[in-house]
């Protein structure tokens, strides 16, 4: 037979004051620090370069009622709050009733318009054609939204074209970033309802489009 030792009440209070001695302070604990919570407009954790990842939710569900209502009537134009943002990151999700797409800002959210757009479609400030796949199609601008940095160089050196073939957004295209003023097409199958909301903490511009 196999014999154990036997911890008893004297050992156990020992090594009791042991722990407590070198946890110190720490058993107090901190509170978390509070969730960024989006502010509605006039109607996730971000990879590089530019994920196609279903799960891109900066922490909502598809139920969430903290979120504005989905308009259907557009533009939808938001204010900013820094003259020049910079994007870092740009993220693609897929979720069960909705598609998002998800700008990261380093400083601030700059003037945003979604508004919908109809071919032939156009570069800017070329004014040379440009395909996107879909039949229905939405174009976002961002006025000081840019990847371009003021000394030159790239703040955000991910995808800037993507097809990812969502339920309802087919393709996500650049069409020119020009003077710190960044345009996107999104193509879509069909015309879709849009969400369009602000998150900071990191900053991020997220638009959704409804199933």
């Amino acid at each position: 037979m196999t014999s154990h030792p036997i911890l008893t009440a004297s050992t156990a209070a020992l090594l009791l004051g042991i722990v407590l001695s070198a946890c110190g302070s720490d058993l107090s604990g901190s509170s978390p620090s509070a969730a960024a919570t989006p502010s509605s407009t006039s109607s996730s954790p971000s990879t590089s370069p530019a994920s196609q990842d279903s799960a891109a939710s900066p922490g909502t569900s598809d139920a969430d009622e903290s979120l504005p209502p989905f308009a259907c009537t557009l533009p939808i134009r938001g204010a900013a709050t820094t003259p020049r943002a910079q994007i870092t990151d740009l993220t693609l999700g897929a979720h069960d009733s909705y598609d998002r797409i998800v700008f990261d800002f380093a400083t601030g959210i700059p003037e945003y318009t979604v508004e919908k757009a109809v071919p032939p479609l156009t570069q800017d400030p070329s004014g040379l054609p440009t395909q996107v796949q879909g039949s229905g199609f939405l174009r976002v601008v961002l006025h000081g939204g840019t990847v371009q940095l003021p000394a030159g160089g790239q703040s955000y050196g991910g995808a800037t074209s993507l097809t990812p073939h969502f339920a309802k957004l087919i393709d996500f295209q650049s069409a020119g970033d020009f003077e710190a003023v960044s345009s996107w097409y999104l193509g879509m199958s069909g015309d879709a309802c849009a969400r369009v909301f602000t998150l900071t903490a990191p900053n991020r511009l997220v638009i959704d489009l409804q199933h």
